[in-house]
């Protein structure tokens, strides 16, 4: 009933607003997106072995944000908050295997399309929220486990063909598979294993080198991918319109990478373009994946007509302001309850149950990154400092304190310095705020098994 109630409101708005702005051009939005790619694979954010020249290139144009959050470092769940606006425990997704229904749950297409909008996708999915359908646009897989390296962009040039035929404004997400594991695309030889940086929580074994090198070469045809969607735009003289959004995504599936709170794993890096209306610069203004469907919606000078989570950035990218969000909140319950606040300097991570293994049940399979794994623990058994590194990962503290800003990689707890007790005791503070704010319970809870999951949902049906 209330969904309804919204549509109509919805509608309605979309008669008046044809009224009000028919003169007036509404800005194209192509967004492209990565897959399990993070902050730290770029160079123009400081990868030394990273080949991405077109999106370097890009970034010396556009507003680049470094400091870019999801709520979680799973597929759906940041699908879910990025499509939506809303934090997880509002849009209903938790994690990649933990879903509540929700109702009334409104995507970006029912925001944008009665504004006149056509919202259109191609590539990975990994979504299915709302009542409004993204049409689906054929060139790029959707397989995320897929060896496909091929793509097309003919099926979006012919969206945009017909979208401008009719008069409509667009909305286009290509999502790529790049660069979710199994890392068998691209040229690993551009990446000499002996020169790559390792990071400081890694170990450096041979098969840390060669993920690290799979994975860059990933990186590298994203970057492709990149280039050539910004090639069709210039080609369609289409670049002044349109506003070109590049995204990484989660980070990396290596430990405290993908599934885990840290900057590894839960920091993305956001490239927003558009010539003649956007102030290119670099800032670590905070920012989550909820901003986006405000920020579409206030660029296209559109309302949201439902209470969102997110925040426009359309006066940071105009350069109007120079701060946007005082923290970020991370929200992890599956498969480990950890909650985390980020501030500009700081970031609190709370671990409800720290004697458990936290570790990803898929580093003990055959993926690549479990040989890593498998190799960090054999060097363990004889280096204490490497065992030190693993139980760091396996059973982190129940608080964690880092500066972010001079610590990004998260090696130098501060929790238990005495000169830190404040800032450790007022974060937590701000955090459960934020957790009563977005709809979680103060009370941590222990993730369901995989039998008692299952056994769960069959009682539900």
């Amino acid at each position: 009933m209330k969904f309804l109630f919204a549509m109509l409101v919805l509608n309605l708005l979309a008669v008046a607003w044809c009224t009000l702005v028919s003169a007036r051009e509404q800005p194209n939005f192509v967004i492209v997106l990565a897959d399990d790619v993070g902050w730290d694979a770029f160079g123009c954010t400081g990868a030394p072995h990273a080949r991405t020249p077109h999106i370097d290139e890009l970034a010396r144009k556009s507003v680049v944000m470094d400091r870019l959050y999801t709520s979680v470092s799973q597929c759906a769940p940041l699908r879910a908050e990025f499509y939506t606006g809303l934090f997880p425990m509002h849009n209903g997704v938790l994690a990649n295997s933990r879903k509540e229904e929700r109702s009334g749950i409104l995507n970006i297409a029912d925001h944008l399309s009665p504004m006149g909008y056509r919202i259109g996708l191609t590539g990975k999915s990994h979504f299915c929220l709302g009542q409004q359908q993204f049409d689906r646009i054929d060139g790029f897989t959707g397989n995320a486990n897929g060896d496909i390296a091929e793509y097309d962009l003919s099926g979006v040039r012919t969206y945009i063909r017909e979208a401008q035929s009719a008069g409509s404004p667009f909305c286009v997400f290509i999502c790529s598979v790049h660069a979710h594991h199994p890392w068998t695309v691209g040229d690993e030889s551009h990446f000499p294993h002996e020169q790559l940086r390792i990071p400081p929580h890694y170990v450096d074994t041979p098969a840390t080198r060669k993920a690290i090198a799979i994975h860059a070469a990933e990186v590298e045809e994203f970057d492709r991918q990149v280039g050539d969607v910004r090639a069709m735009l210039n080609e369609s003289k289409l670049e002044n319109d349109t506003i070109l959004i590049v995204l990484s995504e989660q980070g990396i599936a290596m430990p405290r990478g993908k599934w885990s709170p840290y900057d590894h794993g839960s920091r993305a890096v956001c490239i927003a373009h558009w010539p003649g209306h956007f102030v290119p610069k670099k800032t670590s203004a905070i920012a989550m994946y909820c901003d986006f469907v405000p920020t579409f919606i206030d660029l296209a000078a559109g309302q949201s007509q439902v209470p969102l989570d997110g925040k426009s950035l359309k006066s940071l990218w105009l350069g109007e302001r120079e701060k946007h969000r005082q923290s970020a909140f991370i929200s992890n319950v599956h498969p480990f309850w950890q909650k985390a606040i980020v501030t500009k300097q700081y970031k609190l991570i709370w671990t409800a149950f720290p004697n458990e293994d936290h570790i990803h049940s898929n580093f003990g399979s055959t993926k690549f990154f479990g040989k890593a794994w498998s190799e960090w623990k054999e060097v363990s058994e004889k280096n204490r400092d490497v065992a030190a590194k693993i139980t760091r990962v396996l059973h982190p503290k129940r608080y964690e304190l880092y500066d972010i800003q001079n610590d990004p990689y998260e090696v130098h707890d501060l929790a238990e310095s005495g000169q830190h007790q404040n800032v450790k005791l007022g974060l937590l503070t701000e955090l459960k705020q934020l957790m009563a704010d977005a709809g979680e319970s103060l009370e941590p809870k222990k993730p369901l098994g995989k039998d008692k999951e299952r056994n769960r949902r069959r009682k539900k049906r």
